[in-house]
């Protein structure tokens, strides 16, 4: 497929060793007007095909790092365009795996005579050598002096994800049609006919005619809308700790999720238990542009509070105890299918904890196995809480008609 450049090349720049995508930094924020005014556009935006993102880095830090560096700075311009634009471009993005946009470091050497071993910096960098290879021999170079120098001078101008438009929809070729001569016939004589009168007839006033139902919005098939989700934790379920959540959505922007753990085990007479019970509800708030949004997708925060009970025993020794916690939390959730989502979150909070330590020992006269208290108490912790990677099944409205 012919593939042609769109010609303008838009730069974002990024903080050393960060990948967060900063309007107010640099150019950005002209930049980024500049972008959203051009996807905004649709007889711009129909002629794109695929846009295309490449990160960059600087000399600094190790080649480890900067590739890491530069792909998550792609990644944080594709999230914003996602999240600026939803549902529009999300299928027609895709990273470059580009680590140095040697490019941008060659201009500004060649347009720079002060920079210490000139000529060699240009020879390595224009070579067909790796991007590694490429980064050693410029710290060896002169003993460190242009690896110090262009990091000092030029470091923030190679920090960039690059965005690049492939606009290869081409228009039709429009094919010219021959020209059709149409021939007249000869003029028919006219004929004169007598106008007779007719009987005179009453016609009905226009409100008496039958009328046509007009078709109104609530005529039409109503689109199917999400009445909750089923939701299951997987990193709870590798860790054979069976849970069940349920989210109502409320308008565009609200929801309402309630969480219960319940996994109930116990194996090999006794000696080993792995029993909780925990109930969780969380209220949400989903932010962004909602209009062209799938609800339940996309960045959210909400407020959680909870507790529970558990026992957990592993042969030699266990603990009892009840806990309640509540915090925040934060996450994204993306479509997988047409009723499948995905959803990560994490949540900080605070979290008490009252337990009691016991062994289980076989004693007494029934030779049975009983469980020795052996101390109990008090714990406290604020942090991380809670983590979730979910599976989530929508459940839908159907399509009623009226």
């Amino acid at each position: 497929m012919n593939q042609d450049f769109f010609p303008e090349r838009l730069l974002f720049y990024f903080g050393n060793n960060s990948s967060l995508l900063v309007r107010d930094y640099n150019t950005n924020r002209a930049n980024l007007d500049k972008l959203d005014a051009m996807l905004r556009e649709p007889e711009f935006s129909s002629t794109v095909d695929s846009i295309v993102i490449s990160g960059g880095a600087s000399l600094t830090g190790s080649f480890q790092v900067n590739t890491r560096l530069a792909h998550e700075r792609a990644a944080a311009l594709r999230t914003y365009i996602r999240w600026k634009h939803p549902g529009v471009y999300n299928d027609r993005i895709s990273i470059r795996p580009v680590v140095f946009d040697w490019g941008i470091l060659i201009d500004l050497i060649e347009n720079d005579p002060l920079v210490p071993n000139r000529d060699e910096a240009l020879s390595i960098l224009k070579s067909s050598a790796g991007d590694q290879s490429k980064v050693t021999r410029i710290k060896q170079l002169g003993g460190g002096s242009t690896d110090t120098y262009l990091n000092k001078n030029y470091a923030r101008y190679m920090r960039t994800a690059t965005s690049v438009f492939f606009a290869h929809k081409e228009k039709p070729v429009e094919i010219q049609e021959p020209e059709i001569v149409v021939v007249q016939p000869d003029p028919v004589p006219a004929v004169v006919e007598e106008i007779v009168a007719a009987p005179e007839e009453v016609i009905a006033a226009p409100e008496t005619l039958p009328q046509t139902a007009p078709v109104t919005l609530s005529s039409r098939p109503k689109a199917s809308r999400p009445l909750f989700a089923l939701k299951t934790n997987l990193l709870f379920d590798v860790a054979s700790a069976l849970n069940l959540e349920v989210e109502v959505p409320i308008g565009q922007r609200w929801s309402v999720a309630g969480e219960w753990i319940f996994p109930w085990w116990l194996w090999e007479k006794k000696q080993y238990a792995l029993e909780i019970l925990n109930g969780n509800i969380e209220g949400r708030y989903w932010w962004g542009e909602r209009s062209r949004r799938d609800q339940l997708t996309g960045w959210f925060t909400g407020v959680y509070a909870g507790g529970g009970y558990y026992d957990v025993e592993w042969k030699t020794k266990g603990y009892q105890g009840e806990f309640f916690s509540a915090g925040i939390t934060g996450g994204y959730a993306h479509k997988i299918g047409r009723n499948l989502r995905m959803e990560y979150s994490l949540g900080i909070g605070y979290l008490t904890n009252k337990y009691r330590e016991y062994v289980p020992q076989q004693c007494g006269v029934d030779g049975q196995w009983h469980l020795i208290k052996r101390g109990n108490g008090t714990s406290n912790w604020i942090g991380p809480t809670r983590a979730k990677v979910s599976l989530v099944w929508m459940i839908n409205s159907g399509n009623n008609k009226k």
